[in-house]
């Protein structure tokens, strides 16, 4: 089941499905599911793959609770919760866990609030408790109020400045109107702005109690010592029945019964012009409800017409000579009293509207005449399975994915969703379909970019003041701070020796050049193989910027032996799942896509670990690079880079790098709109055959299978190559600097994006580690100084990026323009602070764990203990 926690999620050439679903077919997982005597239900769920463990508490809670003139005090609570209890202040909430190595955070959507915190198995006692003093102790500080506000209103700016918001807002609120989730999570620059500590209090009182709750606990547990445990704590606690306080704003809280969901009747399609880059075109077609036997069978329909490649429908938007679309999705996405289809097609080209339109009123005609590839629709089935298994391995994502349906419809129709699914037909799909698709009612929106002078009469945007915005990249005097801490790194030599947690570590380097890492994970169901091309960037013709990332986007298109079709099919029949490139449609994925290197990630399970091997070794190994497909990810890629030009963050990082380093690192990873367009199929052949050589390439592989097994089919496959003996090109050392460089552009968007920052030593410097671990501290500073303390932004950080020679640190907020120079001014201060009186003891112990603890996080899964091992070794090993 295809979980809608993100608009426009682009699918993949494979079968990509996040599933809703438990382990239903691991034969390891203990689950436990009841309820407390104070009405908190409880889920407990094992998972032995890693010594940490998670707690996530899900409130009702969210805009869908909310009136219309009290839009957004359910984020805005979120935000406030963190301020301080009658037990801890708001340094202690967020310090002490980390202080342990662990991760604390919430989310806000429509219909819960999610907090949570991941911590070693031994601290999690500590992390309930401080879960309960938040939810049930905050104070809610009144002098906490006006820097919230400003925290949460530069949220809403950031939100507003992300190339489909206006297409998304224009939307909702058309094919919502007249439900409870027609309203943003966020809310609205004025509310935010005057709403009274009293209307929080009552709103808080009435929602956060535990009869409004479920929690959810992943992790490294004995179960039965577990459920005590909870009992003694999360069980002890009985709150009285609230007592409104009435004000003048908090009629909007005590809530009136809400009229009862009228289904939408008809076909309406709205359009308009707004300030977007490219044309949205977007359904909200009526479903059956989750408790409807139609839904699973109408859920497998959508997962089949969202594969490109082999979906008919996929293939009419994107596929031909002049595709009509650079992106499309479909999905089924559930509510609490129904259920919509959602079908999104994204254009660069405004007048293919129609013909797109057409293509998805002749898709309604026809969903009934089609004959599925059985094979594809049985690779569904299996990835429904197989994504279940990656999930547990991340426990807290597990918890992200799975909680809101729990929440919705209830935790019996999770646990009984896989088995359902598997044994749906695809006649049983069709004639679902035939009900609610073949003559659908739906509400549709049509968003294309407005002329200069239709700007001036956009009808649905807030009347606040727009403000002209300009980004600042200034690149500032070298500094290095030294803790005298030490990092060891893996040397070269052939190695294989056990860990501390009874795994095999094997690293040898081939003849040809090749490196190869393979850890075994005994306790993980996962085979996790990640591919390594070195030196990115510097490795790229001047001309020919982003060559590589086109390379990458072009394997999921067919091999040697595959057409993209049938590769597609097959990955779908392993339930594999293959990261190539950064996916625009996700935040913060793009963490793993660097300069530096190309990375190329498999996941499947240990029953087709062989055969998963072999089909991603011919992708890496074989591309086709066939002309169609080139054409279509070349307009793809084209449609991003035309976006990413008016993203505040995405220009500022780049005007960084480009004022920064050498001209050949620089190079932007996907290249320009002249270099994309200039690339030819003998330009993609030839860079594909040099750059993703043996003795270009790392591989890491995480796996339970027998290391020799393993390592005889890489060997076969990767190990008898022929090195190229190519020239390869190590980016130039990054000189300090010893005077002040400054970058502006002027944007028409609500926030600046200021980069402040400097070179430093490589990786392998004896002062790497204390650089690290002084950034760490410096971006604790920057958060609660400028964040918690001044309100001047949402998001604010430091961090360090480094090569072997050379490093780069930086610091980066986004604020209002009329911030600007409060801002470089607080970054510089602190920068200046930490440099003349060095951190205290107590915060290098924090930053210390802190770190340990990110990296305990980030390795929980098996694909991510792959890609560090590639990672390490390519920094400190050349």
């Amino acid at each position: 089941m295809i979980q809608k926690f993100l608009s426009r999620l682009k699918i993949s050439a494979f079968v990509f499905t996040v599933c809703t679903s438990l382990l239903s077919i691991s034969a390891t997982a203990q689950e436990s599911i009841f309820q407390l005597e104070n009405g908190m239900n409880v889920i407990l769920k094992e998972s032995h793959s890693s010594a940490m463990i998670t707690s996530m508490v899900f409130v009702r809670s969210g805009s869908k609770y909310e009136s219309e003139y009290e839009n957004g005090i359910t984020h805005f609570l979120e935000h406030l919760l963190f301020d301080g209890t009658a037990n801890k202040s708001r340094e202690e909430i967020d310090g002490s866990i980390r202080d342990l190595g662990g991760y604390i955070n919430a989310f806000t959507r429509k219909d819960i609030t999610a907090y949570l915190v991941l911590l070693p198995k031994q601290y999690i006692d500590f992390g309930m408790t401080t879960q309960i003093d938040m939810l049930f102790n905050s104070t809610i500080p009144l002098e906490e109020l006006p820097k919230e506000r400003k925290v949460v209103i530069e949220e809403i700016n950031r939100d507003k400045d992300s190339p489909g918001y206006a297409a998304e807002n224009f939307f909702i609120k058309n094919a919502f109107a007249g439900t409870d989730y027609n309203r943003p999570v966020l809310g609205y620059k004025a509310f935010i702005e005057n709403i009274s500590r009293d209307a929080i209090v009552n709103y808080y009182k009435k929602y956060y109690r535990p009869e409004n709750m479920t929690l959810f606990v992943i992790g490294d547990f004995d179960s039965e010592q577990m459920k005590e445990k909870i009992k003694q704590t999360f069980g002890s606690v009985i709150l009285p029945k609230p007592k409104v306080i009435n004000t003048p704003d908090t009629s909007a809280v005590i809530q009136t019964e809400k009229p009862e969901y009228q289904p939408i009747s008809g076909q309406v399609m709205y359009d308009t012009v707004a300030n977007v880059q490219s044309t949205y075109i977007d359904f909200s077609i009526e479903a059956p409800i989750y408790s409807d036997s139609d839904y699973i069978p109408l859920d497998l329909l959508c997962m089949y017409y969202s594969m490109d490649d082999i979906s008919p429908l996929m293939n009419a938007l994107k596929g031909g000579a002049e595709p009509l679309a650079t992106e499309a999705s479909i999905g089924l996405s559930m509510y609490a009293d129904f259920s919509r289809i959602s079908l999104s097609v994204v254009t660069d080209k405004a007048e293919n509207k129609d013909a797109i339109i057409d293509v998805v009123k002749n898709f309604f005609k026809t969903v009934g005449t089609h004959q599925a590839d059985i094979e594809a629709l049985n690779g569904i089935k299996i990835s429904e399975k197989t994504s279940n298994i990656y999930l547990a391995e991340k426990l807290h994502y597990l918890g992200f994915m799975t909680g809101p349906t729990v929440m919705t419809a209830g935790y019996e129709f999770v646990e009984t969703y896989s088995e359902k699914l598997s044994n749906t037909t695809w006649d049983r799909a069709v004639e679902a379909a035939t009900r609610y698709l073949s003559n659908p009612n739906y509400i549709a929106t049509s968003v294309r970019p407005a002329s200069e002078n239709e700007k001036k009469f956009i009808p649905y945007e807030m009347t606040e003041e727009t403000i002209k915005s300009f980004f600042d990249t200034a690149v500032f005097a070298y500094y290095n701070l030294d803790s005298g801490l030490v990092l060891t790194y893996p040397t070269t030599e052939a190695v294989s020796f056990q860990l501390t947690d009874n795994s095999i570590y094997h690293h040898e380097k081939f003849d040809n050049g090749m490196t190869l890492i393979i850890k075994s994970n005994p306790s993980s169901r996962v085979f996790a193989m990640n591919v390594i091309g070195k030196n990115r960037s510097t490795n790229e013709p001047s001309d020919k910027a982003g060559i590589t990332d086109f390379i990458n986007r072009l394997l999921e298109k067919g091999t040697a032996t595959r057409n993209a079709s049938e590769l597609s099919r097959d990955l779908s029949k392993i339930g594999a799942n293959v990261t190539l490139y950064d996916n625009p449609w996700i935040p913060y994925d793009d963490r793993y896509t660097s300069r530096s290197f190309s990375f190329m990630k498999l996941e499947t399970i240990d029953d087709f670990a062989e055969k998963g091997f072999h089909l991603f070794s011919d992708m890496v190994l074989l591309p086709s690079f066939e002309s169609s497909e080139v054409e279509n990810v070349r307009r793809s890629m084209l449609g991003v880079i035309g976006r990413n030009a008016v993203s505040p963050k995405k220009l500022a990082n780049k005007l960084f790098y480009e004022t920064l380093c050498s001209k050949e690192y620089a190079k932007p990873i996907m290249g320009t709109s002249e270099t994309i367009s200039s690339i030819t199929v003998d330009d993609l052949k030839k860079q594909h055959d040099r750059y993703y050589a043996p003795d270009n390439m790392i591989i890491s592989i995480v796996t339970n299978k027998p290391i020799d097994e393993v390592r005889s089919w890489v060997y076969q496959r990767f190990g008898r190559l022929a090195p190229t003996n190519a020239e390869y090109f190590t980016p130039k050392r990054a000189e300090p600097i010893f005077e002040t460089k400054a970058v502006h552009k002027e944007l028409d968007k609500e926030q600046i994006q200021i980069y402040i920052g400097s070179t430093l030593p490589g990786a392998n410097h004896k002062d790497a580690a204390a650089i690290k671990i002084a950034t760490s501290i410096l971006s604790t500073r920057l958060y609660l100084n400028l964040r918690e303390k001044q309100g001047l932004a949402y998001s604010v950080g430091a961090g360090t990026q480094f090569e072997n020679n050379f490093g780069i640190a930086y610091s980066v907020i986004g604020t209002q323009a009329e911030n600007y120079q409060k801002a470089v001014d607080g970054i510089l201060l602190e920068i200046d602070k930490l440099k003349l009186d060095g951190p205290t003891a107590a915060e290098l112990n924090k930053a210390k764990n802190q770190t340990w603890g990110r990296l305990m996080s980030v390795k929980l899964s098996s694909i991510n203990q792959a890609y560090y091992l590639a990672w390490m070794t390519f920094l400190v090993v050349r």
